[in-house]
């Protein structure tokens, strides 16, 4: 209406803000001791600083009976292994092998020493009593080399053939599985021929049979010929059958699944 005046809205009265506090300086650093050591790069020229240590074994140049294994273990494992061959891979189980080794050893053939002593010990019962009939026949034994084990096989004389698994040339005791199971004698493929050999007190052998054992260790025996019997004589067709091999290598398996 005219002749009144309108009253302005007052707002109410707010607080001022109280003035801002600057945090507290935080402390100057100190600065670090100067390191009495140097840092210097090293220099691996010639003369010059020793280089530190790094597997060389890629750049070693290996003797040539160690290349001549390598290069033989591949071939065989990327080549098709014939059967007659490939058999030579499947050896018997550690534990059986030590059992029979053992059993090996037992009867191994006597050595020179021992044989001397025998007949010296024969000759002075000969001589404390001329009319007494002294036994001279040696120690019952395995019956080691290949025509001697051969000729126990053909005679059927044989109870046990065990034959090293690593000979070199294989043609040497290729045959043997083969006859083994003609004549239905039990035999078994063992590693290597050097434990083979250290039974019998020799370097190396490559095969050996059992023509009989003492009364007390036919048990034994037994309980290897029926272990033996399940792993070589009683899969003599699938033996024959199996062959070997046609390994690819690393490098060809990962080109072949990064093509598929």
């Amino acid at each position: 209406m005219p002749g009144k005046e309108v009253k302005k809205a007052t707002k109410p009265a707010t607080k001022a803000a109280a003035p801002y506090k600057k945090a507290a300086e935080a402390p100057a650093k100190k600065a670090a001791a100067p390191s009495p050591f140097q840092a210097r790069p090293k220099n691996f020229g010639i003369g010059q600083d020793v280089p530190y240590a790094r597997d060389l074994s890629r750049f070693m140049r290996w003797p040539t009976f160690v290349t001549m294994q390598r290069k033989k273990r591949v071939l065989q494992r990327r080549l098709k292994v014939p059967p007659t061959i490939n058999q030579f891979t499947k050896v018997l189980d550690r534990s059986s092998r030590n059992e029979l080794l053992k059993l090996v050893k037992k009867y191994a053939p006597e050595t020179r020493k021992e044989r001397k002593a025998r007949l010296a010990k024969v000759a002075e019962e000969k001589k404390a009593n001329p009319k007494k009939t002294v036994s001279t026949k040696a120690p019952l034994s395995v019956v080691t080399g290949l025509q001697e084990v051969t000729r126990a096989i053909e005679k059927k004389t044989a109870k046990l053939v065990v034959i090293a698994n690593n000979v070199d040339p294989i043609e040497l005791v290729l045959w043997i599985p083969t006859l083994c199971r003609s004549q239905k004698i039990p035999y078994a493929i063992v590693k290597d021929k050097a434990r083979l050999g250290d039974a019998i007190n020799q370097k190396t052998a490559v095969v050996t049979a059992f023509t009989g054992v003492n009364t007390e260790d036919e048990g034994s025996l037994k309980n290897l010929i029926r272990s033996v019997n399940a792993r070589f004589l009683a899969r003599g067709d699938a033996i024959r059958r199996q062959w070997g091999g046609r390994q690819l290598s690393l490098r060809s398996r990962a080109a072949i699944r990064k093509g598929h």
